[in-house]
């Protein structure tokens, strides 16, 4: 009798731990949809010996070093696959779209390629030994920036503020990068996904925004020096959000943008908060909490659709007239465009955008 007793308290034992964990697998989807309910990711443009990371600006180098065509030296190695690294930043930086019609590597009938790997400045952002068992070697990652008084963009803004026609990199002075003081100002969201699928938007340094009448309200001619070295001309990213969550939910483009690494418009506990979820480093806001409580009624977010795309690379954005008419007024108030705040969206690719390189430049690429 006892052995039964204790046989049936271990099966009334039994069966309430297995309906526990039948009830915590059917509240696990639920619970882990509430986790992450956003995502946002850098919109990536990948190639064979690099990536260029069109949200942050960056752009980053592959370079591999064999000891085996290196006197079995591994330092040597290592060194070799850096400088590799370096030319990879070159070739990738060559290829990158200026505008609708041009590249780095169409400037200047090539000359551009010779003086940019004197320019570009870049650092090591990865080294790995890899041992595969039959050909070791290291394979290093250097990255630059196309942001900041150093970066890409730098290099060509009086190019292309003033002068039509390519002569050299310029040697004006510019002043030390300094923070922007429009925290508590709005930012525009473009929508570019909704486009055909022979009509995706391809990012570019210095695409155009345009109206549907053909009239031009963003380029880089118009903007602010200090906001164009400090965040380009644009931003892309990806997601999946559905647009009425984007026009509705002020908190989903704050998750974005603290993913981006950009924090205002928020008190500053809040955004610390956001970062550490995700995170990111914190930029604390220069306005303050009464200051944004003043702003209440004016949205922190402009969500704007993109009609098309134009251009014979396809990196200009058409939006209605009545949005260009918005958006022109907006400026004159909050100077929205004339500091760059301007962020688009697209479709997420699968793997990410597969580049290419230019044809004379891929025929040098290689490792050593």
């Amino acid at each position: 009798m006892r052995s039964a007793k204790i046989s049936h308290g271990s099966t009334s034992r039994l069966v309430k731990v297995l309906a526990l964990v039948l009830l915590c697998m059917f509240c696990l989807p639920g619970i882990s949809a509430s986790v992450d309910e956003i995502s946002f990711e850098s919109f990536i443009e990948k190639h064979g010996n690099g990536w260029i990371d069109w949200d942050k600006g960056l752009i980053y180098g592959i370079g591999r070093g064999y000891p085996s065509k290196n006197r079995n030296n591994r330092p040597l190695s290592r060194g070799v696959a850096g400088v590799l690294a370096s030319g990879s930043i070159v070739k990738l930086a060559a290829g990158i779209h200026l505008d609708d019609a041009r590249t780095l590597e169409t400037l200047g009938s090539g000359r551009v390629t010779i003086h940019l790997e004197a320019f570009l400045k870049d650092k090591q952002h990865k080294s790995t030994f890899v041992d595969d068992g039959r050909d070791p070697y290291y394979e290093v990652i250097h990255v630059a920036s196309m942001k900041g008084v150093g970066g890409l963009t730098a290099k060509l803004l009086d190019h292309l503020s003033t002068d039509p026609s390519w002569r050299d990199f310029p040697v004006r002075p510019l002043k030390p990068r300094a923070e922007l003081d429009d925290n508590d100002q709005p930012w525009l969201v473009l929508d570019a996904r909704g486009l055909a699928n022979n009509e995706q938007v391809q990012p570019a340094m210095f695409p155009k925004i345009t109206s549907e009448t053909g009239e031009i309200i963003y380029e880089v001619q118009k903007v602010e020096e200090a906001a164009l070295l400090n965040r380009g001309l644009m931003r892309y990213v990806v997601s999946d959000e559905p647009l009425s969550t984007l026009r509705s939910d002020h908190r989903a483009i704050d998750r974005l943008l603290a993913k981006a690494g950009i924090i205002f418009g928020v008190d500053e506990a809040r955004a610390a908060t956001v970062a550490r979820s995700l995170q990111v480093p914190v930029f604390p806001a220069k306005s303050s909490v009464s200051k944004n409580r003043k702003r209440k009624k004016r949205e922190r977010y402009i969500v704007t659709d993109v009609k098309s795309v134009q251009g014979l690379a396809k990196t200009n954005l058409v939006v209605s007239a009545q949005d260009a008419m918005n958006l022109k007024d907006e400026d004159a108030s909050s100077k929205i465009l004339q500091k760059c705040r301007v962020l688009v969206i697209v479709s997420s690719p699968i793997g990410g955008i597969e580049g290419t390189l230019p044809t004379q430049l891929a025929m040098n690429s290689g490792a050593m």
